[in-house]
């Protein structure tokens, strides 16, 4: 009988294992937009739109010379600074080519699968070097490509999507002691992530060195003493690593500091903890169960893009077992006390418990630490799911519960957090109207003009209507501007305005105070889709009779009838 006699290299087997961890995370996540993939965007409105934005405008600013930490395009004429807004530069760069090529929506949704897979890939290379065999690194990277983390901040918190740094690090840090990789090169490695994350989330970049200090000091205790001094060794190395990730990332902490850093928070942290019963009850984004425990999820503080420390009752019972048998394993002790840790912190000052606060809790000191204070403990829950996803691989490797166990839990587990996409509006359809599309907005709009796009803010058009006019045009509207807000919303109908993005019915005066606003900030014109019947209403009651409508959109041509205008 004949046997096949080739089988691929190590290196090409580790190369394929995390193909397959690419291939898995389109298949759970980009299924909506493969039809459309530059005009489809993986998100539901809202945050994603500012995100999309400032991918395109990061490329946009760096490619004519400009300074990519201020934008003339929002909040016109004034601009904004976006030196603590969270423009996300280094994903922007990351994915440069392809919004170039391809437009902000493309650039987004490879930006939103990207660190789905580098943290999957970073898992899976950590579990190898802990020593897991191929497959249960690969259910371990698996597990992490369906984390409830990512199905959370994936509805538009593109900033909190990169948590590949910490199980990056852990890697490099596993390599050097396993005598794989020398100082030198865990230094650099360590300077790129750290300047990475730095440029892509400040919390993330506060949170992951806790964290990492976190895991670094567990493993030092519990590690074998011949693994202590290349423990300290590579310590060393990794705080060099970090002062050249600072070095690296000084475009960042300067826009930051020229910003002026805010004094206060813009979430509560009491308000975001993990809730005790999250661990078992899955939020409405999950594909299986999420009806089952609607009444319980009301209790919850909190969002649905936050409640994200869903364990699941298989990889709890997973995690029980491997109690009665970490004994014997240094390294199975480790990830208990780091997940235990993480888990303990997840929960905030004080545990909750659907939705009510019970006893204080470790997390409370850290609210008086500088820095860390302002964190949201429940996005901790990340740190807990990749320690339970190391141990799977651990375990499967070891043996030290049967494999069919190990194996039938850890699937469960991936098949009870796949993410509904329908639950999550997924997706977004970003195609522009005939007027932009065919460049026919040149006949009205000139280079730098200041154009009101309504409905206003990051949850109307105007972001994405700029952006497909390669930023011709200006908007006297935003998305908030970031940790403070922007001075623009100091003028009472530019607040009206922002506070109207999410609900137009607020109760303004119009037709007495938006003419008066217009002519404040500059505004020559006004541009509606033209399937938006408030904002047509609001209009045409202040200019009647001015609209017209033109290939999707109803323009309103302010200067020439600002003499007839109602007051």
């Amino acid at each position: 009988m004949f046997k096949p006699t080739w089988r691929p290299s190590p290196r090409v087997a580790h190369l394929l294992s995390m193909l397959w961890l690419a291939v898995f995370t389109v298949g759970v996540w980009a299924r909506p937009v493969l039809g459309g993939f530059g005009h489809l965007r993986l998100s539901n409105p809202g945050d994603s739109n500012a995100f999309e934005f400032y991918l395109a405008w990061n490329v946009h600013a760096l490619v004519n010379g400009q300074d990519p930490f201020y934008t003339h395009v929002m909040y016109a004429p004034e601009g904004l600074d976006l030196g603590n807004a969270i423009s996300i530069p280094g994903p922007s760069l990351l994915v440069a080519p392809v919004t170039l090529l391809f437009g902000g929506t493309a650039g987004y949704n490879v930006a939103f699968l990207l660190p789905i897979v580098l943290a999957a890939v970073a898992t899976y290379l950590l579990a190898i070097e802990l020593g897991a065999n191929r497959i249960g690194a690969l259910l371990a990277g698996s597990l992490v490509v369906v984390a409830p983390y990512f199905a959370g901040h994936g509805l538009g918190h593109m900033n909190l999507m990169w948590i590949f740094g910490l199980p990056a690090i852990a890697w490099l840090v596993a390599r050097h002691v396993n005598g794989r990789l020398r100082l030198r090169w865990l230094a650099c490695g360590v300077a790129v992530v750290i300047a990475f994350t730095l440029a892509s989330s400040s919390e993330l970049f506060v949170t992951q060195i806790a964290f990492g200090l976190v895991a670094w000091a567990v493993a030092l205790v519990i590690a074998e003493q011949r693994h202590r001094r290349p423990l300290v060794r590579a310590g060393i190395a990794t705080v060099c690593g970090g002062i050249g990730g600072l070095v690296l990332g000084a475009p960042v902490i300067y826009a930051s500091f020229r910003s002026g850093i805010p004094e206060t928070a813009a979430n509560p942290v009491r308000s975001y903890p993990a809730d005790l019963t999250n661990l078992l009850a899955p939020t409405e984004l999950m594909e299986f169960g999420s009806r089952t425990f609607a009444p319980l999820r009301s209790t919850w503080l909190g969002n649905g893009a936050e409640n994200t420390a869903y364990l699941t009752v298989p990889l709890i019972v997973f995690v029980l077992c491997v109690l009665w048998v970490a004994r014997g394993s240094r390294r199975l002790v480790a990830l208990l006390v780091f997940g235990a840790i993480a888990l303990v912190c997840s929960f905030g000052p004080s545990l909750t418990i659907a939705g009510k606060p019970t006893v204080d809790m470790p997390w409370l000191v850290a609210t008086h630490l500088p820095v860390i204070e302002h964190a949201l403990p429940v996005r901790f829950s990340s740190f807990v799911w990749m320690a339970a996803a190391l141990l799977v691989a651990l375990v499967w490797t070891s043996r030290q519960l049967p494999r069919l166990l190990t194996g039938v839990l850890a699937v469960l587990a991936v098949v009870l957090v796949l993410p509904n996409l329908t639950a999550m509006t997924f997706p977004v359809d970003t195609s522009v109207p005939a007027y932009f599309a065919d460049g026919h907005w040149r006949k009205d709009i000139d280079a730098g003009d200041n154009v009101l796009v309504l409905a206003p803010g990051e949850m109307g058009p105007g972001l994405r209507w700029s952006e497909a006019t390669g930023f011709a045009f200006n908007t006297p509207t935003g998305n908030g501007g970031g940790a403070s807000l922007p001075e623009a919303l100091e003028d009472p109908t530019g607040m009206a305005l922002f506070q109207a993005q999410f609900d137009p019915t607020i109760d303004y005066d119009w037709k007495t105070n938006l003419p008066g606003f217009l002519q404040r900030t500059e505004v020559e014109l006004v541009l509606i889709d033209a399937a938006d019947r408030f904002w047509r209403g609001v209009m045409d009651e202040i200019y009647p009779g001015v609209g017209r409508a033109t290939e999707g959109v109803v323009v309103y041509d302010i200067p020439e009838l600002s003499g007839s205008a109602s007051p």
